[in-house]
């Protein structure tokens, strides 16, 4: 995988490990090797798309940032260097307001959401920085929810829940499954599968 500095990104906001871990663990687990669609919640510099597109390929991307003005430069930069992705639409938007009629249908969803409820712990002074670390625009159900509208049957949602984590068991309909897939100290990764039912 590439390095951290392989990529641009803003002074208030750095990706870690983990974002590394949960692209890892998905290129181990995912049953798909090949996407026609793939949607990034959350996108920021863009880095699990860009990091997931070196290993599989990838016909249309879907990258929904809240923060345009915060994030652009970086994420535009950063697909056109490190993206192998020859068709992308960015959404400036928030997740709750992404893909309402579900006419975007993935195979792959990757997200990073934030680890933090609004008043728990020390917040950060950047607001920037809160927006990505704390559920201050949506709250954990509105991600979940847009998961379950962008997902293609037989698609897969990837994301990381840090524990003992602020969101609570999501809501989520039948025809889903929700699983557990690889932890590591604090950090897990779960998965959204749409069956293959009516």
């Amino acid at each position: 995988m590439i390095g951290y500095e392989d990529y641009a990104q803003p002074d208030f906001f750095r990706f870690g490990w983990d974002q590394l871990f949960l692209v890892k663990t998905v290129l181990e687990n995912t049953t798909h090797k090949k996407v026609e669609v793939l949607v990034e919640l959350g996108t920021g510099s863009g880095v699990l798309s860009c990091e997931l597109s070196q290993k599989i390929s990838i016909a249309h991307a879907h990258l929904v940032e809240y923060q345009q003005q915060e994030w652009e430069p970086y994420l535009t930069q950063n697909v056109a260097k490190q993206g192998r992705l020859p068709s992308v639409k960015y959404h400036w938007q928030k997740v709750s307001e992404f893909n309402l009629e579900s006419e975007i249908q993935a195979q792959i969803l990757l997200c990073n959401p934030p680890y933090f409820l609004v008043r728990s712990g020390r917040a950060s002074l950047d607001p920037r920085r809160n927006i990505a670390h704390r559920f201050v625009i949506d709250d954990f159900q509105a991600w979940v929810d847009a998961m379950v509208r962008s997902l293609a049957v037989g698609g897969e949602a990837w994301w990381l829940h840090r524990d003992p984590g602020p969101q609570g068991k999501p809501t989520i309909p039948e025809g889903y499954e929700i699983k557990h897939v690889m932890r590591s100290g604090r950090m897990r990764v779960i998965r959204l599968t749409r069956l293959y039912v009516e």
